[in-house]
């Protein structure tokens, strides 16, 4: 009998969400990140080259605007779209092949639209995570990304809200997808809640993604997971309610007419290497914690552990089909938070909604500084948001990065 490899111990790729340790064709163990890093090739194709081969490098993106032949004015069906282009425009934006701007008109005494524009690039890893998605509430018109044909019942819903959102898959693409479609349907069938307490409706459409998504994967055996930002804007009431789980993150960013620049997070970083409270929750249920990591009850962390202590899905971390019934301190409950925007004698106001793609090598008051020189330069969101994402691989980035930018 062959003698087996004795493991060795290895360091984990930092931003990778999960990782696991595999054996290369050669025999020797290397650290494999789920959605993210490896220097060994693949063992299941010896012929294959490792992902970290510079055509890999991929940034999957098309732009769509509204003068795109998918507008309104050039489209050939009452409600904007043939069918081919239906299907072809909301496959393309759940798989993040797509990115978007859209301008709104006003409808009322703001006297400036609401502007937005969404970038997303593979970049170096295997596979392409994320998943993103923006509906615009009754201020003006927005396509639906999942079923077009709805949209105004959809957009009715919202109110005088607009719904913005990243999701960070890891362990696949299937949770992030699942969140991106329906969070939105979930929080808009809430309508009473949405308008009378928002925060609390928003949390409750998170939990009741997770428990759906849980359901169907329990259902299909699918082990992926995914982190959630999310933002509501209500520039009629002159708030702002964000959400969070995992490290998903959005910054507020304004200048005031005196010239006068400031930024805050709005959100969590609910990761065991920046979080101390992190720590402490999940050391109090008996979670395992391991070169602040979160690691399995049942399996060496230095064969798989996550490093976000929050998310939704990773069923394997929260069935007990898996766990035995133990603890793993791996939570999806969201941080909730309202805050005022559209005050008085602000001359320019905007969110960025980033992955940790984006804030892994983006500093906060850089990304706010860049998005405040673009903005007097007169650029538009969506170049501000290509230009962020370009910011973050400059500064070594491999990861998926996925940045969203909402000027109000």
């Amino acid at each position: 009998m062959d003698a087996v490899p004795e493991a060795k111990v290895v360091d984990t790729n930092e931003s990778a969400d999960i990782a696991v340790a595999g054996v290369s064709s050669s025999g020797e163990f290397a650290c494999v990140g789920i959605g993210g890093a490896t220097d060994a090739g693949d063992a299941s194709n010896p012929g294959r080259t490792p992902r970290w081969n510079i055509s890999d490098q991929l940034s999957v993106r098309t732009d769509w605007s509204s003068q795109d032949d998918l507008s309104p004015q050039r489209s050939t069906r009452s409600d904007g779209f043939s069918h081919s282009e239906l299907e072809n425009y909301s496959r393309d934006l759940r798989s993040c092949r797509r990115t978007l701007t859209t301008m709104v008109s006003p409808r009322n005494s703001f006297g400036k639209p609401l502007r937005y524009g969404v970038h997303s690039i593979q970049n170096m890893r295997q596979k392409m995570e994320d998943a993103h998605r923006a509906v615009l509430g009754v201020e003006g018109w927005s396509p639906s990304t999942s079923r077009p044909s709805s949209r105004e019942g959809m957009e009715a819903s919202l109110g005088s809200m607009s719904y913005f959102a990243i999701f960070d898959g890891h362990a696949g693409s299937e949770a992030a997808k699942f969140a991106s479609e329906n969070l939105c349907e979930l929080l808009a069938a809430d309508r009473t809640a949405l308008l009378s307490e928002p925060s609390e409706a928003l949390r409750r459409a998170l939990a009741r993604t997770e428990e759906e998504w849980l359901e169907r994967a329990r259902s299909r055996e699918w082990m992926d997971g995914t982190t959630a930002a999310v933002a509501l804007v209500d520039r009629a009431g002159c708030r702002c309610i964000v959400g969070n789980i995992g490290d998903s993150e959005i910054l507020l960013g304004s200048r005031g007419e005196s010239g006068l620049t400031e930024y805050k997070i709005l959100t969590e970083v609910h990761h065991l290497k920046r979080s101390p409270s992190e720590v402490d929750r999940v050391s109090s249920v008996g979670g395992r914690i391991w070169r602040g990591r979160l690691g399995h009850p049942k399996i060496s962390p230095q064969v798989l552990s996550l490093s976000v202590s929050r998310a939704i899905g990773d069923l394997f971390f929260k069935d007990e089909k898996y766990t035995d019934g133990v603890l793993t301190g791996l939570s999806a409950e969201a941080y909730i938070a309202t805050v005022e925007i559209c005050a008085e004698q602000i001359s320019d106001e905007f969110l960025v909604i980033g992955c940790d793609g984006l804030w892994d090598t983006v500093k906060y008051a850089e990304a706010a500084d860049f998005v405040l020189e673009r903005l007097h330069d007169k650029d538009d969101p969506q170049a501000i948001s290509e230009g962020l994402v370009r910011l973050a691989r400059e500064a070594g980035s491999s990861d998926n990065i996925t940045v969203m930018v909402v000027v109000m």
